[in-house]
Order: structure tokens, then sequence, then C-alpha cells
């Protein structure tokens, strides 16, 4: 090629870049987004990784999805072999996010996450303000008491779900009645599985400081800010009391007692333990 023709295809080359006319063959991803979120023409940035994919490829979300993915495996109830509501994943059974990715509550809402899944288990010290601090399939539940502001991982539960059995998404000492809260208030439409813990020993516990552990039915426990009532006083919930007392007596006239089990007694007064109980109280 002669130099003129050198100078005359350089010269047209710029000319179509500056009508906007260039298009090149850009791989997808293949470009990190600029300020903004900049992209080339026909091109969108994905926050996930920060890099550019073409609008109508169909795949563009499947290409970041799968950049990096924890493989979380469903958890074993009757439940999940129910479909996705409303086309959502499902965050109990984590299904729905064809195979990429977890099922995760954020925001209130059921939605996919990329990345690496959370490690903390159950009853563990969580940060509400994160969504993949827990293991998929719980959720960090925002927690305060008096003056300090916390959460624990909680597991996602379908209160539909009624089984008594293994397929019981909570398990036994656990029920599907604690409704999930949003990180900095308001009510999600979610259902968590009471923590399992001992209102008596107040060991092994799931309920972290400065929380206790309370008696919340016949067969089930839960979390909640510890009280500071002494044997005797009036109260109207179990955890007016301090921990390893519960709220019982006559209507109008329940008072803290301390809790007792079919295996560890009353130091004074007998237990009173309801029919197929794991706990009751001191008379």
């Amino acid at each position: 090629m002669s130099n003129l023709r050198r100078v005359v295809a350089v010269l047209w080359s710029l000319q179509a870049v500056a009508l906007g006319c260039y298009s090149p063959n850009i791989a997808p991803g293949g470009f990190a987004c600029g300020d903004g979120g900049a992209c080339p023409d026909k091109f969108q940035c994905n926050a996930s990784n920060n890099r550019c994919y073409q609008e109508a490829d169909a795949s563009f979300d499947m290409q970041v999805v799968c950049k990096s993915v924890t493989t979380v495996q469903p958890v074993t109830s009757a439940f999940c072999s129910k479909a996705a509501a409303s086309g959502q994943c499902n965050p109990i059974c984590q299904t729905g996010c064809n195979d990429c990715g977890w099922c995760a509550v954020a925001g209130g809402a059921a939605t996919c996450l990329t990345g690496t899944a959370g490690k903390k288990d159950v009853g563990a010290t969580c940060d509400p303000s994160k969504n993949a601090d827990c293991l998929p399939g719980l959720y960090c539940q925002p927690e305060t008491c008096g003056t300090v502001t916390t959460g624990s991982c909680y597991r996602l539960c379908d209160p539909s779900d009624t089984t008594n059995s293994v397929n019981n998404v909570c398990g036994a000492k656990s029920a599907c009645n604690v409704a999930a809260k949003k990180n900095g208030g308001g009510a999600s439409l979610f259902e968590l599985c009471s923590l399992i813990c001992d209102p008596l020993s107040q060991s092994n516990m799931n309920c972290q400081s400065p929380f206790g552990c309370y008696p919340s039915g016949v067969t089930t426990t839960e979390c909640d800010c510890a009280g500071s009532a002494a044997t005797g006083d009036q109260c109207m919930l179990a955890s007016t009391c301090a921990p390893g007392q519960t709220c019982a007596g006559p209507g109008g006239a329940t008072t803290c007692r301390p809790i007792c089990t079919p295996t560890v007694g009353c130091t004074s007064g007998t237990c009173n333990i309801p029919n197929g109980g794991a706990s009751g109280f001191c008379n």
C-alpha cells in the first residue's frame, strides 16, 4: 500500500470513530466499566463485576453469575418439592437460581446472589447490612437490646410446612414462628425458625449476649433481650424475668418463677410441667 493510501485509510478510520460508526468486536465482559458505569454503544455495565456486556445478550446475567459460584445443596424437606412461588427463587430450599449463585432474602424479597456465600451458622452473630454473612438458607435477623444493635443467623422457614417429622425445616424443639425483620426497620414477608437453646442452664446457647433463652411454648424456645426481674416479681412476658426464670401464674397475677425440667427439679416448691413439655416452672 502506498503512503498516500495509508494516510487515506487512517483518516477514514478516524472519521468513522468521530461519527460514531465504529463498531469493534468486543467480547462480553471484555471491558471494565468506566466512570459512572460507562460502556461502549449497545453495551451496559453489570455492577456485580464492573464489566461491560451487550444489552441484547440473553446470557448477560448468567455470564456474571457463573463467574463465582458457591455450590449450595437444597434443604432436605418435603416443602422443597414445591415450585418457587411467583417465579422467585426459593431461599428455604435453595432452588430457582439455575444452579448459579444462591437464593437469599434481600430488602424483604427473595433474590439470587452471586459471589461467595456466607459461612456463619444458626445462632452466630452476623451483620444485618450484609446479604451474605450467614450460610445459604439462613437470614441475618437484625436485633436490638437497649443500646446494642446486632444480628443473629436464623433459618428461613415456611409456616405452611407444619409436619412434625425430619422433613420439617426447623426440626425438633424449634418452630416457624419468628417474623423476619428488615435491616433498618419494617417487616419482611418471610418467617424464621426459633432458635434452640437451654432456658434452664443458659448453656449450649444459640442466643448471643445480651440475649437470654426463654421458653416460648410447650417444647420450643426463643432468644430475647435478657430481663432482670427476680423471683416473685410481677411480669407480663418471660423475657421480663432474669435468664433461668419464666413468667407464670394465674391471669392478672403472673410472676417470675424459676424454670425446672423433668430431670432438674426445684430447690424449693414443686415443678409444674405441662404434658409433653420440655420445661416448666417452680410453684
